[in-house]
């Protein structure tokens, strides 16, 4: 586990994904539940921590792909909380993840479904933009489709802080945005980054790679205006 800064926690078990831990005046977060096999090691990881499963009072998918939201059920074994997430993901989250037309990324979500088996959930409670979190208060949801219909990011404004689920990617310490193979709509993506790069930024937590902790709403921009260009040229 990674402090990032007072009340919010990078949780690392998923390996290839990230899953993230935040603190509010009335009990703990966890953004993300990384794939099934991570999700009695990210438990550990958060005990290990210095924290206590019981204290965990919510849990927010950003996007119902199997790595980072098939531990979900794994969790709910050990604590019974809320699971939140946007309606766009509901039925996925539930066992029916809709049928991408392409048939190489249907093979990849064959492959993944079959090595990683995707548990689903029986509740979940309907998160859109303007909703508050009754656990964080200071943090605002917001939409961000693309990667998926019912992509969310978290964003707290007075700390700078982004959660942007997979509207950018880190891998490698090199931000870009998800490539377009693993994104539902290409140009949703593209307009949900941009509005992510117009944010004040400091910190950015992507699902996958190293947290940026300085600098964020620049390197964001920097990425977003570099896809533009590129496809323009």
């Amino acid at each position: 586990m990674q402090r990032i800064r007072e009340g919010l926690y990078l949780l690392q078990a998923g390996g290839f994904v990230n899953a993230y831990l935040v603190e509010g005046p009335r009990g703990l977060t966890l953004v993300d539940t990384g794939h099934p096999r991570s999700a009695t090691a990210l438990i550990d990881e958060l005990e290990h921590g210095g924290f206590r499963l019981p204290d965990i009072e919510q849990i927010v998918i950003t996007h119902a792909h199997f790595d980072h939201a098939g531990g979900a059920a794994a969790v709910l074994e050990k604590r019974r909380v809320k699971v939140l997430a946007h309606p766009a993901e509901e039925a996925a989250l539930k066992g029916r993840p809709p049928v991408s037309g392409r048939w190489l990324r249907r093979l990849g979500e064959l492959a993944a479904r079959l090595w990683f088996p995707y548990r689903p959930l029986e509740i979940v409670v309907p998160l859109e933009q303007g909703r508050p979190l009754r656990p964080l208060p200071y943090w605002q949801v917001l939409h961000t489709p693309g990667h998926t219909a019912g992509s969310i990011s978290l964003y707290q404004p007075a700390e700078e802080v982004l959660i942007c689920g997979d509207a950018f990617s880190n891998r490698g310490g090199r931000l870009a945005l998800s490539p377009s193979l693993y994104n539902d709509d290409q140009a949703a993506a593209a307009r949900s980054a941009d509005g992510l790069s117009h944010l004040k930024c400091e910190v950015l937590c992507c699902g996958h790679g190293p947290v940026i902790r300085k600098g964020a709403s620049l390197l964001m921009r920097e990425v977003v205006e570099g896809f533009a260009a590129a496809r323009s040229a």
